[in-house]
């Protein structure tokens, strides 16, 4: 037991983003280029197609542009471009944007209105699906610049192949298929696929970060919210660069950095951040080569509203070194010093592999999701199949893990002290720690790490420890060393069916200085319920024991793969049994109560009452903003 007791105390990521790396060679000083040519003043509307000519003027239903970099140069603010189906590539250098690296398209301080899914016979009627219309970064450019564009809408188009590399006089690469500075974006209807940021390599102690494969926005103005709607984010790439120290930083398929965003119908497939290996693995400044956001990364104070989002099979690698393996954490989404709402979504099937090294392997946390320093509200979420792997260590010990489903964690004393889940599926997801000495680990499904969380309606099922790791399958409770003890209100919930790979599991461990308060659980299926009996660690105080149910089967109608369904079926002791509960609707928007008292879970058992649509998103202007503090934390 001796190994599992340093749980908590190793589980802590090197993520602290500086500001400077985010907003580098950019600050106030970026140039504003104003259209020099007439816009086409028909309606202002300008056409773009691939049988157009690049003449000053173009842009009318017979005569149509060639390019949508010549026909935004020709925009006004305020103008829209519509653009045929075809694809469309770099056309060469472009003065408005001359201060970046090249692009197919460049907005600089304009307002405009990009809209694809037009055929040169019908100008009136998008179809993006008949029609594709594509901007091809050909694997050398980046698709998209976009500066101070206050706002710039685009609908219909598919962003492929776009490639950047740091802009002049950055230290690190932002945004492969588009890259927004100090602008508020609308993007509907749209598709970014197989682009990629790559960090430099660099002679220095520390390789590039890449930050951003498909999308990176960076301080938009004012806090006015950039909103993503219907966009799929499939097979983008973040690459860290090499060093002789450690690797560069990799931030997720999509980067907001400062900004307000609402994600909306959204979905993330095949997304790979992947930290730069090279090295002794450790840099100058402490920090190893991490990856962050296999699919979603926000940091420095973002403010995120996601409603809907589907987020799987997405990857963050952690760097290998010589010595040091870089860690990984949210497979699926990270949220540091941020404001974090996420409902009616589903993470499934994320991997986080943390790097290897001979000394010491990478640390692996938050399969689905990984909160660090944020205000998180989870609602009406299903995590399910998350995996989480530590990094090797030839000679050392292996990496520290925990959080194969959710990661909620203060790691700071002036960081928010409350995340909420409710309503929440948190079903099979796995840790496995990689080779070498263990230094412990756990939290199969949640991690609560110094701060408070309630936990409400949350369904915690089947949820696996790898092989000497015993720690909570289910939910572990932890302090965060010289900040706060954590303390979990798990109430109306159902805990099942975590049974134990290694002896001495148990599905709910509480350590000792922590708090788990209990009200109304049921305990189904499990090896181990609770540590009250000091087994795997001595516990902390633990209440609400007299609320307690313990049955053999929480009645789910098909766990596990293949369906993952963990509905309650109509012999199900969690039916009528959330005595007390004010919580009005299930996961699925179903109302509650059906019956005499709420049911247990997430799940309300059924009726022929047709769900009520999903809530809409909260009011950002009655969330507190904070002042962001970059942090290293190690």
């Amino acid at each position: 037991m001796q190994e599992t007791a340093q749980v908590g105390m190793m589980i802590l990521c090197a993520a602290g983003f500086i500001a400077a790396l985010a907003t580098a060679a950019f600050g106030s000083g970026v140039p504003v280029v104003e259209a020099q040519s007439p816009a086409n003043t028909e309606a202002n509307i300008i056409r773009v197609a691939p049988s157009g000519s690049d003449t000053l003027g173009c842009g009318s239903a017979a005569m149509p542009c060639r390019s949508i970099a010549f026909a935004v140069n020709q925009a006004a603010s305020g103008d829209e471009i519509r653009v045929a189906a075809g694809i469309y590539q770099n056309t060469g250098l472009d003065a408005a944007c001359s201060f970046l690296i090249d692009a197919v398209v460049c907005v600089n301080s304009k307002s405009l209105t990009l809209r694809g899914g037009f055929s040169a016979g019908n100008w009136s009627s998008p179809n993006p699906s008949a029609n594709p219309t594509i901007i091809d970064g050909q694997n050398t450019y980046r698709g998209i610049n976009v500066v101070r564009a206050n706002p710039l809408t685009m609908e219909g188009f598919i962003i492929q192949n776009g490639r950047a590399v740091p802009d002049p006089g950055d230290p690190n690469a932002f945004g492969g298929g588009m890259s927004a500075i100090e602008s508020a974006l609308t993007l509907r209807d749209m598709v970014f696929r197989n682009n990629q940021v790559i960090g430099p390599n660099t002679s220095s102690d520390r390789g590039g970060a890449g930050a951003g494969g498909a999308l990176a926005i960076r301080s938009s103005p004012g806090r006015i919210s950039s909103t993503l709607e219907r966009v799929i984010f499939e097979n983008n790439t973040s690459l860290g660069g090499t060093s002789a120290g450690r690797g560069g930083f990799a931030f997720g398929a999509v980067f907001i950095y400062a900004s307000n965003v609402n994600i909306t119908h959204c979905t993330f497939t095949g997304n790979r951040a992947l930290a730069g290996s090279d090295g002794s693995g450790i840099g100058g400044d402490g920090l190893r080569a991490d990856a962050l956001g296999g699919a979603i990364a926000l940091e420095g104070g973002t403010v995120a509203v996601l409603i809907g989002v589907q987020v799987s099979n997405n990857e963050t690698v952690g760097g290998n070194g010589s010595q040091y393996g870089g860690g990984a954490f949210g497979a699926g989404l990270i949220s540091e010093d941020s404001t974090l709402i996420v409902a009616d979504s589903q993470f499934r099937s994320n991997v986080a592999r943390g790097g290897n090294g001979s000394a010491d392997g990478g640390m692996a946390g938050g399969g689905g999701i990984l909160a660090l320093n944020s205000n998180a509200r989870i609602e009406r979420v299903q995590v399910i199949a998350n995996r989480l792997s530590s990094g090797n260590a030839s000679g050392g010990t292996a990496g520290a893990i925990g959080g194969g489903g959710l990661y909620l964690w203060r790691g700071r004393p002036d960081a928010p002290s409350l995340n909420e889940v409710i309503n929440t599926i948190v079903a099979d997801n796995s840790l496995e720690k990689g080779q070498g000495t263990s230094v412990g680990g756990g939290g199969g499904g949640i991690q609560v790490q110094g701060l408070t969380a309630n936990l409400i309606h949350v369904t915690l099922a089947r949820n696996w420890l790898g092989p000497g790791l015993v720690v909570g399958q289910a939910l572990v409770v932890v302090q965060a060393p010289g900040v706060s003890a954590a303390t979990a209100n798990l109430s109306h919930s159902i805990v099942a069916n975590h049974t134990a790979e290694t002896s001495g599991a148990t599905a709910i461990v509480v350590l000792q200085g922590n708090t788990l308060n209990m009200n109304r659980v049921l305990f189904a299926g499990n090896t181990n319920n609770l540590n009250t009996n000091s087994v795997p660690l001595l516990p902390g105080a633990i209440n609400g024991l007299n609320t307690v149910i313990n049955t053999g089967s929480a009645g789910f109608a098909s766990p596990g793969t293949p369906n993952y369904d963990y509905r309650i079926t109509t012999n199900s002791p969690a039916v009528d049994q959330a005595i007390g509960s004010g919580i009005p609707h299930d996961f699925e928007m179903q109302s509650r109560p059906n019956g005499q008292a709420p049911d247990l879970g997430a799940d309300e058992l059924e009726t022929s009452e047709p769900p009520q649509p999903p809530s809409p998103p909260p009011d950002l202007s009655t969330l507190t903003e904070r002042v962001y503090i970059p942090i290293a934390i190690r």
